[in-house]
């Protein structure tokens, strides 16, 4: 790319530039209230003219960034006379500054320190709410494993017990049979399997 393509290319991020702060300082004077028009601007007024900074930015962020970011690392900028006051000097040393300002710089930081914080922070405090939920729910299980147990056992037991303490049982009289038998206790199908398959206990 020729020269004469550098300084168009220039050029018109130098006019994008120029619009956008021109855009901004037209936005700042219209929403400033004045002695003359007192009044706020309504909110979507400031939407709308903000939508418009917002399109203008992100077009300029483009080109800089990617469009012409090749021809922007070759090139440095320079003034063509030397500036005259202090004030000037000033104002240079800021255009041409390629860091921060050491206070922002350490404010930035900061800024990233006490976010990384909160994150952990919210974190630590998610992992407690789960930790605490899961002992709940295990404390909960555990005291439904032993309920169910307890009962599982006293019926096994009633059934053991019922069976080595039987007697023989002689053949009823004629008038006796006769009369209804009196209903057996019912007794659950997983309780008998676990009977027979556990045998009698010591």
């Amino acid at each position: 790319m020729d020269d004469h393509s550098n300084i168009a290319e220039l050029e018109m991020l130098r006019r994008q530039l120029q619009q956008l702060h021109e855009s901004f300082s037209a936005v700042i004077m219209e929403t400033r209230p004045t002695p003359d028009n007192p009044t706020l601007v309504s909110w979507p007024d400031l939407l709308s003219k903000f939508n418009v900074l917002a399109a203008k930015f992100a077009v300029l962020n483009q080109a800089v960034s990617k469009k012409h970011a090749g021809l922007l690392r070759e090139m440095a900028v320079a003034p063509r006379t030397r500036p005259s006051g202090i004030h000037e000097q000033n104002i240079l040393s800021v255009l041409l500054r390629t860091k921060l300002a050491p206070e922002i710089e350490q404010e930035e930081e900061q800024i990233w320190a006490d976010i990384e914080a909160e994150v952990l922070h919210d974190k630590k405090l998610d992992w407690a709410a789960r930790a605490d939920m899961h002992e709940s729910l295990a404390i909960t299980a555990m005291n439904s494993f032993l309920h169910l147990q307890k009962k599982h056992t006293e019926t096994v037991d009633s059934l053991l017990r019922g069976m080595l303490d039987a007697e023989p049982r002689q053949k009823p009289a004629p008038e006796e049979e006769s009369r209804p038998q009196e209903a057996e206790k019912a007794v659950a199908l997983e309780d008998v399997l676990t009977f027979m398959s556990t045998g009698a206990r010591s």
